[in-house]
Protein backbone atom coordinates (compact mmCIF):
# COMPACT_ATOMS: atom_id res chain seq x y z
CA UNK A 1 0.00 0.00 0.00
CA UNK A 2 1.24 3.23 -0.54
CA UNK A 3 1.35 6.23 1.67
CA UNK A 4 -0.95 8.94 0.23
CA UNK A 5 2.04 12.04 0.29
CA UNK A 6 4.43 9.75 -1.51
CA UNK A 7 1.38 9.84 -4.30
CA UNK A 8 0.92 13.57 -4.34
CA UNK A 9 4.97 13.58 -4.98
CA UNK A 10 4.57 12.14 -8.44
CA UNK A 11 1.42 14.46 -9.03
CA UNK A 12 2.31 17.20 -11.34
CA UNK A 13 0.19 20.48 -11.10
CA UNK A 14 -0.72 21.93 -14.34
CA UNK A 15 0.52 25.16 -13.25
CA UNK A 16 4.21 23.71 -12.80
CA UNK A 17 4.20 22.29 -16.05
CA UNK A 18 3.38 25.30 -17.56
CA UNK A 19 5.93 27.66 -15.71
CA UNK A 20 8.80 24.46 -16.40
CA UNK A 21 7.43 24.71 -20.07
CA UNK A 22 7.07 28.60 -20.14
CA UNK A 23 3.68 28.37 -21.54
CA UNK A 24 0.52 29.52 -21.24
CA UNK A 25 -2.97 28.35 -20.52
CA UNK A 26 -4.16 27.97 -23.69
CA UNK A 27 -0.67 26.54 -25.17
CA UNK A 28 -1.27 23.89 -22.44
CA UNK A 29 -4.88 22.80 -22.96
CA UNK A 30 -3.86 22.78 -26.71
CA UNK A 31 -1.17 20.17 -25.73
CA UNK A 32 -3.47 18.20 -23.73
CA UNK A 33 -5.93 18.00 -26.55
CA UNK A 34 -3.15 17.13 -29.22
CA UNK A 35 -2.37 14.18 -27.02
CA UNK A 36 -5.56 12.88 -25.73
CA UNK A 37 -4.82 13.70 -22.09
CA UNK A 38 -6.95 14.56 -19.80
CA UNK A 39 -5.93 15.14 -16.34
CA UNK A 40 -6.63 13.44 -13.20
CA UNK A 41 -8.06 15.42 -10.16
CA UNK A 42 -6.79 14.69 -6.45
CA UNK A 43 -9.19 14.20 -3.37
CA UNK A 44 -9.47 18.34 -3.29
CA UNK A 45 -11.06 18.59 -7.17
CA UNK A 46 -7.26 19.71 -7.99
CA UNK A 47 -6.20 19.10 -11.38
CA UNK A 48 -2.93 17.01 -12.01
CA UNK A 49 -0.85 14.85 -14.33
CA UNK A 50 1.21 11.60 -13.84
CA UNK A 51 4.56 11.77 -14.97
CA UNK A 52 4.71 10.13 -17.66
CA UNK A 53 1.89 12.64 -19.12
CA UNK A 54 4.12 15.50 -18.20
CA UNK A 55 7.23 13.65 -19.85
CA UNK A 56 4.77 13.45 -23.32
CA UNK A 57 3.87 16.91 -23.28
CA UNK A 58 7.61 17.67 -22.68
CA UNK A 59 8.14 15.87 -25.68
CA UNK A 60 5.62 17.89 -27.79
CA UNK A 61 6.78 21.41 -26.03
CA UNK A 62 10.34 20.31 -27.63
CA UNK A 63 9.00 19.03 -31.29
CA UNK A 64 6.92 22.90 -31.28
CA UNK A 65 10.34 24.06 -29.88
CA UNK A 66 11.96 22.80 -32.44
CA UNK A 67 10.26 24.05 -35.19
CA UNK A 68 7.42 21.83 -35.39
CA UNK A 69 3.89 21.99 -35.26
CA UNK A 70 1.26 20.69 -32.47
CA UNK A 71 -0.58 18.87 -35.02
CA UNK A 72 2.33 17.45 -36.19
CA UNK A 73 3.43 15.58 -33.38
CA UNK A 74 3.40 11.75 -33.20
CA UNK A 75 0.96 10.98 -30.68
CA UNK A 76 2.51 7.80 -30.60
CA UNK A 77 5.60 8.86 -28.76
CA UNK A 78 3.27 8.56 -25.32
CA UNK A 79 3.09 5.82 -23.33
CA UNK A 80 0.02 5.69 -21.08
CA UNK A 81 1.42 5.05 -18.33
CA UNK A 82 4.74 3.00 -16.19
CA UNK A 83 2.91 1.74 -13.47
CA UNK A 84 0.20 -0.62 -13.68
CA UNK A 85 -2.22 -1.73 -11.31
CA UNK A 86 -1.68 -5.45 -10.30
CA UNK A 87 -4.47 -7.60 -9.41
CA UNK A 88 -4.67 -6.85 -5.81
CA UNK A 89 -4.77 -3.00 -6.66
CA UNK A 90 -0.77 -1.95 -6.11
CA UNK A 91 0.84 -0.18 -7.87
CA UNK A 92 3.94 -2.33 -9.94
CA UNK A 93 5.96 -1.00 -12.21
CA UNK A 94 5.40 -1.96 -15.99
CA UNK A 95 8.66 -1.84 -18.43
CA UNK A 96 10.48 1.02 -18.20
CA UNK A 97 9.90 3.76 -21.02
CA UNK A 98 12.13 3.67 -23.99
CA UNK A 99 14.56 6.89 -24.18
CA UNK A 100 13.34 10.12 -25.59
CA UNK A 101 14.19 10.93 -29.14
CA UNK A 102 16.58 13.71 -29.21
CA UNK A 103 14.54 16.97 -30.46
CA UNK A 104 17.74 18.09 -32.18
CA UNK A 105 18.18 14.64 -34.60
CA UNK A 106 17.84 14.95 -38.37
CA UNK A 107 18.38 19.05 -38.06
CA UNK A 108 21.00 20.97 -39.15
CA UNK A 109 22.20 22.73 -36.26
CA UNK A 110 24.88 24.93 -37.90
CA UNK A 111 22.55 26.27 -40.66
CA UNK A 112 19.55 27.10 -37.50
CA UNK A 113 23.12 28.46 -35.83
CA UNK A 114 23.80 30.91 -38.88
CA UNK A 115 19.98 31.84 -39.14
CA UNK A 116 19.46 32.83 -35.96
CA UNK A 117 22.77 35.00 -35.65
CA UNK A 118 21.55 36.41 -39.33
CA UNK A 119 18.18 37.84 -38.31
CA UNK A 120 19.88 39.12 -34.47
CA UNK A 121 22.67 41.13 -36.77
CA UNK A 122 19.98 42.58 -38.90
CA UNK A 123 18.35 43.53 -35.65
CA UNK A 124 21.61 44.59 -33.75
CA UNK A 125 22.05 46.81 -36.98
CA UNK A 126 18.85 47.73 -37.49
CA UNK A 127 19.12 51.20 -36.62
CA UNK A 128 22.28 52.10 -38.58
CA UNK A 129 20.79 50.05 -41.26
CA UNK A 130 18.34 52.66 -41.19
CA UNK A 131 20.84 55.59 -40.59
CA UNK A 132 22.22 55.08 -43.85
CA UNK A 133 19.44 54.27 -45.88
CA UNK A 134 17.77 57.85 -45.13
CA UNK A 135 21.58 59.39 -45.40
CA UNK A 136 21.60 58.25 -48.83
CA UNK A 137 18.42 59.78 -49.98
CA UNK A 138 19.20 63.19 -48.40
CA UNK A 139 21.28 66.56 -49.83
CA UNK A 140 22.49 69.59 -49.07
CA UNK A 141 18.88 71.12 -47.98
CA UNK A 142 17.74 68.35 -45.84
CA UNK A 143 21.26 68.28 -44.04
CA UNK A 144 20.68 69.79 -40.10
CA UNK A 145 22.42 72.79 -39.80
CA UNK A 146 25.28 71.90 -37.59
CA UNK A 147 25.86 68.96 -41.12
CA UNK A 148 25.39 72.37 -43.25
CA UNK A 149 28.14 74.25 -40.91
CA UNK A 150 30.66 71.29 -41.54
CA UNK A 151 29.57 70.35 -45.25
CA UNK A 152 29.84 74.80 -45.93
CA UNK A 153 34.28 74.71 -44.10
CA UNK A 154 34.67 71.26 -46.49
CA UNK A 155 34.13 73.15 -49.26
CA UNK A 156 35.44 76.42 -48.57
CA UNK A 157 39.21 74.59 -47.52
CA UNK A 158 39.18 72.45 -50.87
CA UNK A 159 37.56 75.60 -53.22
CA UNK A 160 40.75 77.18 -55.32
CA UNK A 161 42.15 80.10 -54.02
CA UNK A 162 42.31 82.09 -57.37
CA UNK A 163 40.73 84.45 -59.53
CA UNK A 164 39.98 82.85 -62.48
CA UNK A 165 40.23 85.92 -64.41
CA UNK A 166 43.84 86.80 -63.43
CA UNK A 167 45.18 83.31 -64.63
CA UNK A 168 43.89 83.94 -67.27
CA UNK A 169 45.29 86.79 -68.14
CA UNK A 170 48.85 85.47 -66.66
CA UNK A 171 48.32 82.53 -68.90
CA UNK A 172 47.32 84.29 -71.93
CA UNK A 173 50.45 86.53 -71.41
CA UNK A 174 52.76 83.92 -71.43
CA UNK A 175 51.69 82.05 -74.11
CA UNK A 176 52.42 85.25 -76.20
CA UNK A 177 55.56 86.02 -74.97
CA UNK A 178 56.54 81.98 -76.16
CA UNK A 179 55.41 83.08 -79.29
CA UNK A 180 57.01 86.34 -79.76
CA UNK A 181 60.26 84.35 -79.10
CA UNK A 182 59.79 81.53 -81.02
CA UNK A 183 58.94 84.02 -84.12
CA UNK A 184 62.40 86.10 -83.46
Amino acid sequence: MTNQNSAIEHQIRPEQLQEELGIKKDAYYAYLKQLGIKASKDSNGKAYLEPEQANCVRQLRQHVLAGGKIEEFEVSHFEPSALVKSDAGELEAAEPLPAAADPTQGLDLENIYREASEIAAQRLTAGEQLVLAMASQMNYEDLHPEARGKVDQVRAATAPKFNAQTLAADLLSQCRQRQQVSAA
